[in-house]
């Protein structure tokens, strides 16, 4: 939170010059804390603005006094200059003051003072040694009475070795080496890596700053002990950037930057349908991809034989796989765009085969896949299931994972036999693939046969033997 400065130490300013400053230093990033007029910075740093617009950027744990009325200083011919002033006890201020404007900063560090006019100037008080750098501005520096203009990327440093603190060259600048300068930003943005530079005597760090060329912004910095940079620089959207390198000292004094090289990022815009990875553009026949940020390049395609200038669209030549070539016109190194066809298709299963209603529930998955094998990014096709069981469509609940959709059909009250039928389109409408399922009913029970019991025979028991028979008696008649 923005806290207002009170005045820590007493200037010599007329009444004219209090007049002309209506406001005084803020902080407005970061916090200080006040002992005794003495102001230290936190373990985060912080940044103080003065009225004419300057910032004092106040290193971590950085101690320091501020003059809260500015001095009317005679450092130009003609008009007075109002010049704000601080006073470094310890650690490391740097002050930006705008280029235009008739402000000047005065810094203290003991014995050794400078003026800051205009740009970026560092100072560090350590170990009884104290540091002006130029790194892009517009510096004086006043030691036993004598002026000497610092020029820009030199240091002067008031120490027991060089006790008229000389003025010195910093560390030159590096030179970029890496050959990749452009970048092909398949999934709207890509990050940039492989970039490395010359080795700079006396360095312990560099660090590099990334630009957008269209407003000058910086999108980027990033810090490397080596030479080169092992970590990719933030994912950039297409366009046209500038890179620089400094190298920086032991002291933590940064050198020049180095002249600013030109990177391109070519953006990619997918028909409906397509989609992407990190190598490969994967599109369907008759369609064509739209090419940003190449309006300048040349490009080339296998078999042309020859570099023309870019094209905004390009398609796969006779609906095989086309790789095209972009590149700066006079230069070697080139950028790639690998058009593959699309080949995604839907692998349905409809189960269990033999199923029987209302016995079994139904299983339906889903997954998209592609012929050449590739990897099919989730969030690029979707699949868009139509479900109907005989004419009329069925609403399912599928569950998603990925590339892949699960859901079961409950068995129908309607009288079968049935036919389940899946349809799969990814959501542009384009047909992926279908399945079917012929489901059965239970056979119908009928009634078991009538069966005629025939009775049962008696078991034949043997006759007896009848007594014979006795003669006739003879009739006395």
């Amino acid at each position: 939170m923005a806290c207002v400065l009170g005045v820590l130490m007493c200037a010599a300013a007329t009444s004219a010059a209090a007049e002309s400053a209506p406001r005084q230093p803020t902080v407005v990033s970061g916090s200080l804390s006040n002992t005794g007029g003495v102001l230290t910075a936190s373990a985060a740093g912080a940044v103080v603005e003065l009225p004419s617009r300057a910032l004092l950027r106040v290193a971590p744990n950085s101690s320091l006094r501020v003059f809260a009325v500015p001095q009317l200083l005679a450092l130009t011919p003609g008009a007075r200059t109002r010049t704000w002033s601080f006073a470094l006890q310890r650690g490391r201020v740097d002050v930006e003051l705008p280029q235009a404007g008739r402000d000047a900063v005065l810094a203290t560090l003991g014995k050794l003072s400078a003026i800051v006019s205009a740009g970026h100037a560092a100072f560090r008080v350590h170990a009884g040694e104290a540091t002006v750098a130029n790194i892009e501005g517009e510096v004086r520096c006043l030691v036993n009475g004598h002026w000497q203009t610092i020029p820009l990327g030199s240091t002067s440093t008031l120490s027991k070795d060089d006790p008229g603190a000389l003025s010195k060259p910093g560390l030159p600048a590096p030179t970029l080496t890496s050959t990749q300068r452009m970048w092909l930003a398949s999934n709207q943005t890509v990050a940039m890596r492989g970039l490395h530079w010359t080795r700079v005597a006396g360095a312990a760090r560099y660090e590099l700053r990334l630009r957008r060329s269209s407003d000058g912004e910086v999108i980027d910095r990033r810090s490397s002990e080596s030479p080169q940079l092992d970590a990719r620089i933030t994912p950039v959207e297409p366009g046209k950037y500038l890179l620089a390198v400094r190298a920086i000292d032991a002291r933590g004094m940064e050198g020049r930057w180095s002249s600013e090289t030109e990177l391109r990022v070519i953006g990619v815009v997918l028909p409906k349908g397509a989609y992407s990875t990190e190598q490969t553009i994967y599109i369907s026949d008759g369609q064509q991809v739209q090419f940003t940020a190449a309006d300048d390049l040349e490009m080339t395609y296998r078999g042309a034989g020859h570099y023309f200038p870019a094209a905004q669209g390009a398609g796969l030549d006779r609906g095989q796989k086309t790789v095209i070539g972009f590149r700066l016109p006079g230069t070697l190194e080139t950028a790639i765009a690998r058009l593959e066809p699309r080949g995604v298709y839907a692998d349905v299963k409809v189960g269990p085969q033999r199923a029987l209603w209302p016995r079994d529930p139904i299983s339906i998955d889903i997954q998209l896949k592609s012929r050449t094998g590739a990897e099919i990014p989730p969030f690029s096709l979707q699949a868009v299931p139509t479900v109907t069981l005989g004419v009329e469509p069925v609403q399912v609940n599928f569950e998603q994972d990925g590339n892949t959709l699960h859901a079961v059909v409950p068995p129908s009250t309607k009288p079968g036999p049935w036919v389940l039928r899946v349809d799969v389109a990814d959501q542009y409408g384009v047909a992926l693939g279908h399945g079917f399922l012929e489901i059965a009913a239970p056979p119908q029970q009928s009634d078991p046969p009538l069966r005629i019991a025939k009775p049962e025979k008696s078991p034949v028991t043997p006759a007896s033997p009848k007594p014979a028979a006795e003669p006739p008696l003879a009739s006395r008649n």
